[in-house]
């Protein structure tokens, strides 16, 4: 027996399969466990924690919502002790304008320090607009300290390298005692969440070369073959794309323009 565990993100499908320590693989006795040495969990938990962000955003965010960088004029810096209030005030100020509008505010927000201590602010939002408004002038007409520069995020919907960044960056922000927040970064709590479903599969099930069900196809350069270096069993990650690129609701998910609702 081995675990597959599979996780949907709009038109793909993320697959993990590995033997557990009590079933083990065909042919394999089982291996005394091995404690992981802080560095190994390390690696480890930051993995975990990009690839449940980067689920995050694939779920919530798309081609034309924003990624705003905050910044501060000198004089107006906040000290590192300030800049949680700071950036409250400000999501605050954002949500109110979203919910008189009847709109819903989708955010994660980090916190980044310069060598030289300045601080400032990096925002991924979902991006809502009418006649009279929209998301970029809200953000201007709030943000007051300094100047907003946007980025538009891009139409392929995975965004593994931005998760990377905003968990590496909070990360040694923490580790240098810069920040009071539990968390490495803010997130809206209204957020779509990643959805891992678990099954024990027989083990002639496993192939090397997955066999994709109808309707979907292997993106070849996701498969990836290994060995557990704490078990020595074999493990496998690969992600399958729905053909046609066609969600449940029938739209074209390279093509859609997603409005973060």
């Amino acid at each position: 027996m081995y675990i597959k565990k599979t996780c949907h993100i709009r038109d793909r499908m993320e697959v993990e399969k590995h033997y557990s320590g009590r079933y083990g693989a065909p042919g394999m006795s089982r291996e005394p466990k091995r404690r992981k040495t802080p560095e190994e969990m390390a690696k480890q938990n930051h993995w975990r924690k990009c690839r449940e962000l980067r689920r995050t955003m694939e779920l919530n965010f798309g081609p034309g919502d924003w990624h705003v960088t905050l910044t501060c004029k000198k004089e107006l810096r906040p000290s590192v002790e300030e800049a949680v209030q700071v950036i409250r005030l400000f999501r605050d100020n954002l949500r109110k304008e979203y919910k008189k509008r009847g709109w819903e505010l989708k955010y994660i927000i980090t916190c980044e320090v310069g060598e030289r201590g300045a601080v400032h602010w990096h925002m991924i939002v979902n991006d809502k607009h009418d006649k009279e408004n929209s998301t970029a002038e809200l953000i201007r007409k709030h943000w007051t300290r300094g100047r907003a520069y946007f980025s538009p995020m891009d139409d392929t919907g995975e965004y593994q390298q931005l998760a990377e960044y905003i968990v590496k960056e909070t990360s040694q922000r923490i580790e240098a005692g810069q920040t009071a927040e539990k968390l490495s970064y803010m997130i809206s709590r209204n957020m779509i969440r990643p959805v891992v479903q678990e099954e024990k599969v027989r083990a002639n099930g496993w192939k090397m070369e997955p066999v994709p069900p109808k309707g979907w196809k292997l993106v070849p350069e996701s498969l990836v073959n290994g060995f557990n270096p704490f078990t020595g069993r074999p493990y496998q990650y690969y992600t399958l794309r729905k053909e046609g690129g066609i969600d449940a609701d029938g739209r074209n998910l390279h093509r859609y323009r997603h409005k973060g609702s």
